[in-house]
Parts: structure tokens; sequence; C-alpha cells
């Protein structure tokens, strides 16, 4: 069962709202934003800019995505709260060590990797470290183009402020 991201929802209509006040605050008139070449400029050079940046499975890959911003599955939510629920119980009866034992299981890399963290048991600072966001998609990037350039990898923070998070 998927449910509607409101927040997701609300952000788009947010931003729609601030682009139509912004214009009507400085004397402009709906038309001139529109304008369907004003719109193949911004979006076409957009597309041109993304493809030329990136390899077209992460593309491709991030477009089938975009759905899942708008809408939440509540399954997948259930069965990641269960996993969580499970895992902490394991590690209050038999402690953080015996959870080693159940990376085998988890298939969602991020969970895993926080799971490797803390039976290793590395400080807080280098945790936070291999934590960042910028790991975090590196990891994801290499899973979904393991061939992509250095070039491209170097230059993933651009891809983020345009929405390679969801991605």
């Amino acid at each position: 069962m998927r449910g509607v991201d409101k927040a997701s929802i609300g952000g788009v209509l947010l931003g729609l709202c601030g682009i139509v006040g912004g214009l009507l605050l400085e004397g402009g008139n709906l038309s001139q934003i529109l304008q369907p070449t004003a719109a193949m400029i911004v979006f076409g050079g957009t597309a041109g800019a993304v493809l030329i940046q990136f390899p077209l499975p992460v593309v491709m890959q991030s477009l089938r995505r975009l759905a899942g911003v708008f809408f939440e599955s509540r399954a997948r939510l259930e069965t990641s709260l269960d996993l969580l629920v499970s895992l902490s119980n394991i590690a209050r009866r038999y402690g953080i060590v015996s959870l080693d034992s159940e990376l085998g299981a988890i298939s969602d890399p991020f969970l895993k990797r926080v799971l490797m963290l803390a039976v290793d048991g590395p400080n807080r600072r280098s945790c936070a470290r291999s934590l960042s966001l910028n790991s975090i998609t590196t990891a994801n990037a290499k899973s979904i183009c393991p061939r992509s350039s250095n070039r491209r990898e170097d230059s993933r923070g651009r891809w983020e402020s345009s929405g390679r998070c969801w991605a």
C-alpha cells in the first residue's frame, strides 16, 4: 500500500506559489512564465546538462524513482521498522557484536553499513565521517552504475543539488 507524501506535494506547491508570487509582486504577468519557448529553454537545457554529466542508466534510474518522491510505501516502512526492532532485541539480549551474524540477511546498503560500523565500534568522529551524505551517495552511485568515470563521481555533489538524493 502506498501513501501520498504530503511534504513533497506541499514543497512543490510552495515552490510554485513562490515563483508566481515573486513574479506578481514585481509587477509581472503570468503569461511571462507560461511561454512554451521559455519552458523549452529551461527544461531542455536542464535535461541536456544532466545527460552530459551522467550516464544514461543513472538518469533512467532517477526518472524511474521519481514517483517515489511523492509516494511512500507503507509496507516497506513497516518491514523496515520490524527489522530494526528485531535487530535491537538481538543487540540487547546478546550484545551489539552479535549483529555481525545478521549482516548477510540485510539488503539495505545504508543499514548494513551502519550495523557494520556499530559492530566494529569506531569512535564517534570516524562513524559520522563514514556515514556522511557524500559517502552514502558514492556507494549508491557505484551500485547503480559501477563503471562510471571519476569525472562523474567527483561531480556527484552537483547532481545531489538537482535531486540525486532520491535516486
